[in-house]
């Protein structure tokens, strides 16, 4: 419906409105002829109407429907069922403006909650379904897609604190590839599971140090890479949040293999060749990874500024898979 067709709607549900109120003064007569409608009214069933109907006693056209809570409907109906833009005052004070099909929310309509949320956008069988727009009375707010009543799809959430994520949602949940940026400065782009870290992520501190690893229910998990701003790495295992298991560490030109545990340094190995002997198996589609030097090292883990909201996830979530595919393959 365009706006000068809402507006024309709005002006004739006010002559209804009007009419409905000399309707309880006068007759029923008195209120067809401020109408030009067949105007009737049904109470059977705790329901009240006042509208037009057809020659068959369906409601047909505009109408004002009150339920036994003391909800109240105005708007278009077709065949007995409200078909076109209406407004549904529910009993606990909120609101619904917008498009119908068969009795339900269906287009475009504004959802008004009596506690001061509000959202803006699409619906499919009374529940929201495409794009939408969605703020609450704290102030955070959500822009992005929907489905079946549900935050899914790509989406851009931004908290009071302007604490923001920006990336895919599946079922209300941060789930799949996105971008978090903490209200202090730090930035984490990579997968997600059920609202946590999980999978290949790569995490910047405002200072400047840098993880680029697996991350695991919401913990560095697996192998990784950290940086220091002062030339400073460690490359190796990770295991809930802490260093864990064989590691390479590099400051300024000296290279140390060690084995850690619980994010504290067991023993420093003697040599490359005793490290790589003591690698698992499956932990060697890891190895050139660990014989790069701090050049290549740097190349890999160069931090990705761009902050446009308006990014293409999916072709970034690419990218990054690509990256990661460099030097991890299926078990």
């Amino acid at each position: 419906m365009s706006h000068l067709e809402k507006i024309k709607f709005k002006n004739q549900i006010n002559k209804i409105i009007n009419a409905y109120r000399k309707y309880k003064k006068k007759n029923l007569t008195t209120m067809s002829q401020y109408t030009n409608e067949n105007i009737t009214t049904d109470d059977a069933q705790g329901i009240e109407y006042i509208g037009g109907k057809d020659p068959q006693g369906n409601k047909n056209g505009f109408g004002i429907q009150k339920m036994r809570d003391g909800s109240k409907f105005k708007g278009i109906f077709t065949n007995d069922k409200v078909n076109g833009w209406g407004i549904y005052e529910h009993k606990d004070g909120d609101v619904y403006k917008g498009e119908y099909k068969n009795d339900r929310t269906s287009g475009y309509g504004e959802y008004i909650h009596g506690n001061g949320a509000i959202y803006y956008g699409y619906w499919i069988d009374d529940m929201q379904f495409g794009i939408g727009y969605e703020i609450w009375n704290d102030s955070s707010k959500y822009s992005g897609e929907y489905n079946n009543g549900k935050k899914d799809g790509i989406g851009t959430y931004l908290w009071q604190d302007q604490t923001m994520y920006r990336g895919e949602w599946k079922s209300n949940n941060i789930q799949g590839f996105g971008i978090y940026n903490y209200v202090d400065g730090r930035q984490y782009t990579g997968e997600w599971k059920n609202n946590q870290m999980h999978g290949y992520g790569e995490f910047i501190w405002v200072e400047g140090k840098k993880y680029v690893g697996f991350y695991k229910n919401d913990k560095k998990d697996g192998f990784g890479i950290y940086y220091w701003p002062n030339n400073r790495f460690f490359i190796g295992f990770w295991k809930n949040g802490k260093q864990n298991g064989l590691g390479k560490y590099i400051k300024g030109e000296s290279v140390k293999y060690g084995v850690w545990k619980e994010g504290k340094r067991e023993k420093w190995l003697g040599s490359e060749e005793e490290f790589t002997n003591c690698l698992d198996p499956k932990d060697e589609k890891f190895i050139f990874i660990f014989q790069w030097n701090k050049s290549q090292l740097k190349r890999y883990i160069e931090v990705d500024n761009n902050n446009d909201e308006n990014e293409n996830f999916r072709d970034y979530k690419s990218i990054k898979n690509n990256r990661k595919d460099d030097y991890e393959n299926e078990d």
